[in-house]
């Protein structure tokens, strides 16, 4: 760190430091020839200005796609080939599993794509194409936003295999991606494109003209929006499973840009090398695995399945910029940016073609191994990796090496001990003025009903968040500077900073944490700012050690952090804004967005407070950078520069609705029907909930849900699937309407037998379900001191679903109408007595249909709730709170029927 530096005048040995300070740490007594020297209000304009360039930059890289490579050469990939199938496949509609235009028009086109491959395959003779369809059950419990069990019934699979000539291989990598959708949503990048993309593949390496050393298998899956159940089927039941060793999954949360690897593993780290030395476009983060796998991102993919039920390895590959369309009407082919095909299909091109001309795929795998690497790209140009033990050893040297610089300087008495306990106490302090100031316009944005006002445009968070906290922070500091002196303040400040990072990432390092990279890089490229102003000086660029060649050499030292930074935030901006919308009411965005802005202010004032201690009087500065923050307060309360939801053919950032018209039927236990009634069962995704809803009478005049008289944790509403802890009953609407959908199949649950076993606590009841659609779903609630114990649809584990009032179970089937369900529960009485079960309820089961497709999805209402908000979200100029039109959504028609036995 060049100890003492900034006590030295350069060229002549004179004794001024940047601090105004002689060799024996006196004050200097020429105050005018001080002054001068001091950085002012444009020197900070400056520094904001090489950030702002940066920041641009680093965007411009983030977004920076490859050019669109021609049809005819099936030498690499081709956009152009991939995105005329993509055409086809979203030119089918939506693609729930079990519809029609999955099953009878997706899944041919994708046999007669497949029957191409082979044609081609043959006639260059060196590898084989086989092609299968599998239409698998089964049963499985998940843990997603809730514990629940999904059991599925003949859902479709498309299949091919291509390998060497001579038979199948012994070792085989598997490509997967979903062509199934949600219901309303055509899909293009959830997933359709990644099925375009790994087609496109598969008809290059048909044209291979040698032979391949393993077998690539291509799963075209039908059913992962039905909670990863393709996938399941498939590791679970298919004999070309054997044979598996490693995996890439393709996926998409938004629309378009650059496809991150947010997640490798478990185990055989040679598949990640492949990635890191072989895709030409890198994008990937060590940072983004440990994010996702923490858990606080509502989603998951098929990764999930093939690691925990088949225990292979592999790649998470996903779309994630423009996260507003996913799962909407909005994703669509055009929305996928020029070139965003091309970079996915050369990146997992690559990989394959790398993993095909190695060994490690035919070593025993392991998939019990933890993480071997640390990798990140930089701003997708290169990627850097390491491993987990080389960085140990790197961040704790760079920080003992930090702690001893700075230890020598307190020996040396450029300042002392006790000077850098008070500079903590400062940053303390700081950090805590921004907390405050932080809390308070998060306060404030909730009182003035803004909440999200920044959905619709991230970059307003920099302003309403970010920028008073930096305001607070260095405000903070300008008091001290203004009243304390302190010796060689600047250099203490700067020291200070570097300690703290040393001890955070000491802390990351010990805590198993791979992503301390982020803290190693601050901190190495932040060492480098004295040595450079030492060889500045040696070499005679610099007289003296100013205020202006401390800017200027911190700032150059720091381009390296500020594009880590930089990248960073576009990044989390970039994926977790939009994810908010649909977060439902699990966590106020306020308390998500003011922590964010806490960090990025913080990281902006622990690298520049030091700056504040050679710089004058910063009062013009903070009024004027304190009135833009108001004047944005004023124009967020009272234009719509503050409203969350907006529509745009371009641009569409809207609220996210389910509306269920149903039919719910209450019977007794004695099998009197107490109730039956037709209403729109309404949920919003986002924390605004349905509360602030456009006034109508198919979205209003209903008060929230009443549960206090049913135990069913869903309070008898048709819930599509398990998520009513993010969505709960009470922030949802029950609005009554006067017409009954359509209802082809109506449920019919018959209770077949109901027996103690012998002299024992425990009450078997076997139940037949007739009627329903493709999607259903049972809340199975315990009555009067009963218990669940067991049931047939899965070995039951109470502690692995969590014990629970009511527990769930979606039934789904693909391909065929199932016959009759069958099923049993077993309850444990765990009162004192066994009661007489034919008086008494023992069980409440309510059964639930969905029409998510097909021609019974859309009621007339339904039908006229739908125009409604086509047309008013693209006039909500038209009056006053019209903006609450901006609405996008999933409707469908839907039964419920509750018995108690």
């Amino acid at each position: 760190m060049a100890s003492g530096l900034r006590q030295r005048h350069l060229a002549s040995g004179g004794a001024t430091s940047a601090n105004g300070d002689t060799t024996e740490y006196g004050r200097l007594h020429d105050e005018e020839e001080k002054k001068p020297s001091l950085l002012g209000f444009r020197h900070w304009l400056f520094a904001l200005a090489v950030i702002a360039i940066v920041y641009g930059g680093v965007v411009y890289c983030h977004q920076r796609l490859p050019d669109v490579k021609p049809a005819g050469d099936y030498s690499e990939f081709s956009e152009d080939r991939a995105r005329g199938l993509l055409k086809q496949i979203v030119a089918l509609g939506p693609r729930p599993s079990g519809s029609a235009a999955l099953e009878k028009r997706a899944m041919p086109l994708l046999q007669r794509r497949l029957e191409s491959a082979k044609e081609a395959a043959e006639t260059v003779g060196k590898n084989r194409v086989e092609i299968d369809t599998q239409h698998p059950t089964g049963c499985f419990d998940l843990k997603f936003l809730s514990a629940f069990t999904l059991c599925y019934h003949n859902v479709t699979n498309k299949i091919a295999r291509i390998g060497p000539a001579k038979g199948p291989a012994a070792h085989s990598l598997l490509l997967n991606c979903h062509i199934d959708t949600m219901p309303d949503t055509p899909g293009a990048t959830d997933d359709a494109v990644s099925c375009t993309i790994m087609m496109d593949i598969l008809d290059v390496l048909a044209r291979e003209e040698k032979e391949l050393q393993y077998d690539v298998v291509f799963l075209f899956n039908g059913a992962e929006e039905n909670f990863l159940q393709g996938a399941h089927g498939f590791i679970e039941a298919h004999p070309w499973r054997h044979t598996i060793r490693a995996f890439i999954n393709l996926e998409g949360t938004g629309s378009g840009g650059r496809e991150i690897l947010f997640q490798a593993g478990p185990g055989n780290s040679w598949l990640l090398q492949a990635y890191l030395d072989a895709a030409p476009h890198p994008y990937c983060s060590i940072l983004a695995q440990e994010v996702f796998q923490s858990g606080i991102i509502p989603s998951d993919t098929d990764f999930r399945i093939f690691r925990d039920f088949g225990r292979v390895s592999g790649l998470d590959i996903a779309y994630t910029r423009n996260g507003w369309v996913y799962h909407t009407e909005f994703d669509t082919e055009e929305r996928i940016d020029a070139g965003s095909i091309q970079r996915a299909g050369e990146n997992v091109l690559a990989v394959v073609r790398k993993v095909l001309n190695e060994e490690d795929l035919s070593k025993p795998g392991k998939a019990a191994e933890q993480n071997k690497w640390v990798f990140y790209d930089v701003v997708g140009l290169f990627t850097v990796r390491y491993t987990v033990e080389l960085g140990v050893v790197l961040n704790v040297g760079t920080s003992i090496l930090t702690l001893f610089f700075t230890f020598l300087r307190i020996r040396k008495g450029t300042y002392g001990g006790g000077d850098l306990l008070v500079v903590f106490f400062r940053h303390i302090l700081s950090l805590l003025a921004m907390a405050v100031v932080g809390g308070i316009i998060a306060v404030a944005i909730n009182a003035m009903d803004l909440v999200m006002c920044w959905y619709s445009l991230p970059e307003l968070i920099g302003g309403l968040y970010v920028l008073p906290m930096v305001l607070a922070g260095l405000y903070v500091h300008e008091l001290f500077h203004a009243k304390q002196y302190m010796r060689n303040a600047e250099m203490a400040h700067f020291d200070s900073v570097m300690v703290l990072l040393a001890a955070a990432l000491l802390w990351m390092t010990h805590a198993g944490l791979a992503s301390a990279f982020f803290l190693l890089n601050y901190l190495l490229f932040a060492m480098l700012r004295d040595p450079i102003l030492f060889v500045m000086g040696r070499v005679g660029v610099i007289r003296t050690v100013t205020p202006r060649s401390i800017l200027a050499v911190q700032m150059l030292s720091l381009i390296p952090a500020m594009i880590f930074a930089a990248y960073a935030i576009s990044q989390c901006v970039d994926f977790f804004v939009p994810v908010i919308g649909r977060l439902g009411m699990a966590v106020n965005p306020e308390a998500i967005m003011a922590p964010l802005g806490l960090v990025i202010a913080f990281t902006f004032v622990l690298f520049t407070n030091n700056l504040v201690y050679v710089s004058r009087p910063l009062k013009h500065g903070f009024r004027v950078t304190f009135l833009l923050f108001c004047g944005l307060l004023i124009a967020l309360a009272t234009t719509n520069l503050g409203v969350p939801y907006k529509y745009s053919e371009d641009a569409p950032r809207l609220r996210r609705l389910i509306a269920l018209h149903s039919h719910r039927t209450v019977y007794s236990f004695e099998g009197q029907r107490e109730s039956a009634e037709n209403a729109l069962f309404i949920q919003s995704f986002d924390y605004r909930s349905t509360s602030d809803l456009p006034a109508h009478s198919f979205l209003s005049g209903s008060p929230p849900s009443d549960c206090h008289n049913t135990k069913d944790e869903y309070c008898r509403l048709p819930y599509y699937t398990a998520i009513h802890e993010l969505f709960p009953p009470s922030h949802s609407l029950w609005v009554a309407v006067p017409a009954s959908p359509s209802i082809p199949h109506p449920i019919q649950t018959k209770l077949i037998s109901r027996e103690r076993v012998g002299n024992t606590k425990l009450l078997n009841m076997t139940f037949e379900l007739d009627g329903g659609y493709d999607k259903m779903s049972l809340h199975v609630t315990a009555l009067n001191g009963f218990e669940l114990k067991s049931w047939s649809f899965t070995p039951l584990d109470i502690q692995q679903v969590d014990k629970r009032d009511t527990y769930f179970v979606f039934l789904t089937y693909g391909s065929e109408t199932p016959p009759t369900r069958k099923f049993w529960f077993l309850l444990e009485q765990t009162g004192d007595s066994f009661p007489d079960v034919s008086k008494k309820a023992s069980l409440e089961l309510a059964v639930a249909s969905h029409h998510a497709h097909g021609e019974f999805q859309n009621s007339e209402t339904l039908r006229q709730l739908r125009s409604l908000i086509a047309s008013r979200r693209q006039s909500t100029h038209f009056a006053v709170g019209w903006w609450k039109w901006g609405i996008t959504l999933i409707a469908g028609v839907s039964e419920i029927v509750v018995k108690q036995f």
